[in-house]
């Protein structure tokens, strides 16, 4: 029993072996094979109220279209009438209905009396115009005419009204009688303001103005309805006017339609008759 003993250890390489030999065995062992991942169920539930709810806002999206569409009918509320005041010969019922009607089709909820208003207002001898909705199937509309003071030589057609703000009408309707006024932009007023001065200082005469000029100067001039022609300047007009109605009854044989008086003076006055030379007057 010794020498088998003795033997095995001096066999180094019997011993090497068996020392190996387990290294080997578990080197030819086989990997295990990987474990497969659970498979997560299907959330057939989350799905189906994500599918519920985008059915449900593509309803209500259609049900807002029909209802706009039913909305937007002109026959669910139609304009059953409508009501004007301040018409005139110049600004007859039949023109009102005609610029009103392409709106008012709209029917009573979509009708827009903004619009309707700045057609109104974009009529000739139209000042402004009042529009408003009377419940429920009633449009009620004000015209505020135009009031002429004067024709305005800037153009044909063209007026003042009586605060100084041109205005545009066929050349056809412009009444007549009345005074013609001419000036710079926006003179309108001013011009209108010296019409009525120098008409009080006229009145004693029973005179009036029929035209009345500025130039870019400031130099006045006028006609009056007897047809005589006065040159007035710049400076201390009013006085010259006044100092020319004191004389003129002295001077009747001067007053006749042509005739150009020159008020610039300070102590007389110049005249031109229509087929004579200048006569002085002092």
């Amino acid at each position: 029993m010794v020498s088998v003993m003795r033997d095995l250890r001096d066999d180094p390489q019997r011993g090497a072996r068996r020392e190996t030999a387990p290294s080997a065995t578990r080197r030819q062992r086989p990997a295990a094979a990987p474990v497969a991942a659970p498979r997560k169920p299907i959330p057939w539930r989350r799905y189906g109220v994500g599918l519920g709810v985008s059915l449900g806002l593509a309803a209500l999206a259609v049900g807002a279209w029909q209802g706009w569409v039913w909305l937007r009918n002109p026959e669910l509320m139609p304009i059953q009438s409508l009501v004007v005041q301040g018409q005139s010969p110049r600004v007859p019922a039949g023109t009102i209905l005609a610029t009103v009607k392409p709106y008012a089709v709209q029917g009573f909820l979509w009708v827009n009396p903004d619009q309707v208003r700045h057609a109104l207002a974009a009529l000739p001898w139209v000042a402004d115009a009042e529009v408003r909705r009377v419940w429920p199937d009633k449009l009620q509309v004000q015209i505020r005419q135009e009031m002429p003071a004067a024709r305005w030589l800037g153009g044909d057609g063209q007026m003042l009204n009586t605060q100084g703000q041109v205005f545009r009408v066929p050349a056809a309707q412009v009444p007549s009688g009345l005074p013609n006024l001419e000036g710079p932009a926006n003179s309108g007023m001013q011009l209108l303001q010296q019409l009525a001065i120098f008409n009080r200082t006229l009145a004693p005469l029973g005179l009036k103005v029929a035209d009345l000029q500025e130039d870019q100067r400031g130099a006045w001039r006028c006609i009056l309805s007897n047809g005589v022609r006065l040159l007035l300047g710049r400076d201390d007009v009013l006085p010259a006017l006044q100092r020319w109605v004191a004389i003129a009854p002295q001077i009747k044989e001067y007053l006749v339609p042509g005739a150009t008086m020159d008020l610039r003076y300070t102590n007389g006055l110049a005249v031109a008759m229509p087929t004579a030379a200048n006569t002085s007057s002092s």
